[in-house]
C-alpha cells in the first residue's frame, strides 16, 4: 500500500493551481489577499497584546478572562456563520487516487489536515496566545489560563470541522439551523440565555481544570463525524446512480416569441428550477431583500443616506449580484455546444441582461413594505433600483468576461470538492458594483443635498438605458475577443 502524505496533497494542489486557466491572475489576487490577511492578523495580534491592559484599566478589580468569556459565545456563532459563507473547503480530486494503492484513511486524513490551514483557525491563536502570555507575565504563571486557551483552540477547531460538515451535508446544516433557532427562541421568549450559559461554561473551564474534557471530546466528535461522512462518500461509483425525477420547466412556450433570445431565457429558467446550485444562489438573492432591516431599524444609519444607498443596492440587486456574477460560468459544462449553434452571441448576452433587469423590477416591487420606515427610505431604494436596472446590470454582465472558472452544476453530490465555488476574482469584481453607486450618490449629495444624490443615481441608470445598445456592443466585442480563451478555460 502506497503512502499518501500531507506533502503529497499539497503538491497535487500546487500542480492543480498552476495548470488551471488564468493562474497568473489568480496568483496576483492571492498575493493581494495575502497582504490583506497579514494586515488583519497583525491587528488581531496587537488586540491580543493590548487586550489585557485595556480590560485591567477599565476593570482593575476583575479578572480579564471572566470579562471576556460572556462575549466569546457570540464570537463562535459569528465564526461558524462566516466560515460557512467564506471559508474555502479543501478541494481534492479523489477519483485518480482511488485507483492507486492508497488507503481511504490516508486520503481522508489529508483532507482533514489541509482544512486546518485556514485564516479562521489562526485568529484565536494569534489573538489569545499573546493575551495569555501577557497575562502570565503580569499576574504570574497560572495553569488555568493555558487550560482555558487550549479549550478555546479545541472549540475553534471543532467549529472548523462542523463548518466542513454544514457545507457538505444538508442534514447537518438543518441540525445547526434548528439549534440556532432554538437558542434564539430561548433568548427572545424566555429568561434562558444560551450566550450566558456558554459564558458560564467558559468560566468553569477557567476555574475547574477538568472541564477541558468537554472541548476535547467535542473536537474528537467533530473529527470522527467528518471522517465517517467523507469515508461514506469515497467510492468511484458515488453519484453514478440516477434518481427518477419529474421533469419540471418543460413547457415554457411563452418565451418563444423572443426568437433566439427566448431559447437562452428558457435555458436559464430551467436551470434555476431544476438545479440545486442555481436555486441556492437565487435563494441568497431573496435573503438580500431583508438586508435593509439591518440598516433601517437603527437611527444611526438613517442619518447617513449614502449607507442606505448601499442597502438599496443589495435589496433591489440581490439576484443580479448573486446570479449575475456567475455569467457565463452557469453554461460552462455545455458552453462549447452553445457556441457552435447558429445563435447570435448578442442574443445570448441580452438574455442574461434582461433576466437581471427583470429581477431588479421584481425586487423593487417586493421592497414596498419598506415604506414602513418612511418615504425617504423608499426613495433611496427605488433610486438604487433604477441604477441597478440601467447601469448596474451592465457592470455585472461585463464582469462575466473575466469569470472563466468552470462551474460544476452537480457539485453538491461531490463531497470532496468545494461546494461554495468561492472565487477571490469574483469578489474583486463585486466591489465596483457596490462602491460605484455610493460614489454616484455621495458626490452630488455632498454639494447639493439628498435629492441631488437621488437624481444622480436615477440619471446614471437612465443613461445606462439610453446607451444600452452601444454598451452592449462594447461588451459583446469584449466577449467575442475572449471567446476562445473562455472556451479553453471551461474545457480544462
Amino acid at each position: 500500500m502506497k503512502s499518501f502524505s500531507l506533502l503529497d496533497s499539497f503538491s497535487l494542489t500546487k500542480k492543480n493551481f498552476f495548470r488551471a486557466p488564468q493562474w497568473e491572475l489568480k496568483l496576483a489576487v492571492r498575493i493581494l489577499m495575502g497582504f490583506l490577511i497579514l494586515y488583519f492578523l497583525t491587528a488581531f495580534l496587537f488586540l491580543g497584546i493590548g487586550g489585557f491592559y485595556l480590560l485591567t484599566k477599565e476593570n482593575p478589580e476583575s479578572d480579564p478572562i471572566l470579562l471576556i468569556n460572556p462575549l466569546l459565545g457570540l464570537y463562535f456563532i459569528v465564526d461558524i456563520v462566516v466560515r460557512y459563507f467564506f471559508q474555502s473547503i479543501p478541494v481534492t480530486e479523489v477519483k485518480p487516487l482511488l485507483i492507486l494503492p492508497i488507503s481511504k484513511k490516508e486520503i481522508v486524513n489529508g483532507v482533514l489536515w489541509r482544512s486546518l490551514i485556514s485564516f479562521f483557525n489562526v485568529i484565536p491563536v494569534v489573538t489569545l496566545l499573546p493575551f495569555c502570555i501577557v497575562f502570565s507575565v503580569e499576574k504570574g504563571l497560572n495553569a488555568s489560563v493555558w487550560i482555558w486557551f487550549l479549550g478555546l483552540v479545541c472549540l475553534s477547531l471543532s467549529s472548523n470541522y462542523f463548518s466542513f460538515l454544514i457545507n457538505k451535508s444538508k442534514r447537518t446544516a438543518l441540525v445547526f439551523l434548528a439549534l440556532f433557532l432554538i437558542g434564539y427562541g430561548l433568548h427572545k421568549f424566555s429568561n434562558v440565555s444560551v450566550l450566558d450559559l456558554f459564558g458560564k461554561g467558559l468560566n468553569q473551564l477557567y476555574l475547574e481544570l477538568y472541564w477541558i474534557l468537554i472541548p476535547i471530546v467535542l473536537l474528537y466528535f467533530s473529527i470522527s463525524l467528518t471522517k465517517t461522512y467523507l469515508r461514506k462518500q469515497l467510492f468511484l461509483d458515488k453519484g453514478l446512480s440516477k434518481k427518477k425525477e419529474q421533469i419540471v420547466g418543460g413547457n415554457l412556450n411563452f418565451f418563444d416569441r423572443w426568437e433566439g433570445m427566448g431559447f437562452f431565457l428558457k435555458n436559464d429558467i430551467r436551470l434555476i428550477i431544476r438545479n440545486i446550485r442555481a436555486r441556492q444562489v437565487v435563494l441568497t438573492g431573496v435573503f438580500f431583500l431583508f438586508y435593509g432591516l439591518f440598516f433601517f431599524t437603527q437611527e444611526l444609519y438613517l442619518d447617513k443616506p449614502f449607507v442606505l444607498v448601499f442597502a438599496g443596492i443589495f435589496i433591489t440587486g440581490g439576484f443580479m449580484i448573486t446570479f449575475g456574477q456567475y455569467v457565463p460560468a452557469w453554461d460552462s459544462e455545455y458552453y462549447s455546444f452553445l457556441m457552435c449553434q447558429n445563435l447570435p452571441y448578442r442574443k445570448y448576452l441580452k438574455s442574461k441582461l434582461y433576466l437581471m433587469m427583470f429581477s431588479v423590477v421584481v425586487c423593487s416591487i417586493l421592497s414596498l413594505p419598506y415604506l414602513f420606515f418612511g418615504f425617504n427610505v423608499m426613495q433611496v431604494i427605488w433610486a438604487a433600483g433604477i441604477f441597478n436596472f440601467g447601469f448596474g446590470s451592465m457592470i455585472t454582465l461585463f464582469s462575466g468576461v473575466y469569470n472563466t472558472t468552470p462551474m460544476k452544476l452537480n457539485i453538491k453530490a461531490k463531497a470532496f470538492e468545494n461546494t461554495q465555488n468561492f472565487s477571490l476574482i469574483q469578489m474583486v469584481f463585486i466591489l465596483p458594483k457596490l462602491v460605484l453607486p455610493v460614489l454616484v450618490f455621495y458626490l452630488p449629495f455632498a454639494f447639493f443635498g439628498f435629492n441631488a444624490g437621488l437624481v444622480g443615481l436615477v440619471i446614471t441608470g437612465l443613461l445606462g438605458l439610453l446607451f444600452q445598445k452601444k454598451l452592449l456592443s462594447l461588451i459583446e466585442n469584449t466577449y467575442q475577443k475572449k471567446k476562445y480563451k473562455t472556451l479553453s478555460s471551461f474545457n480544462k
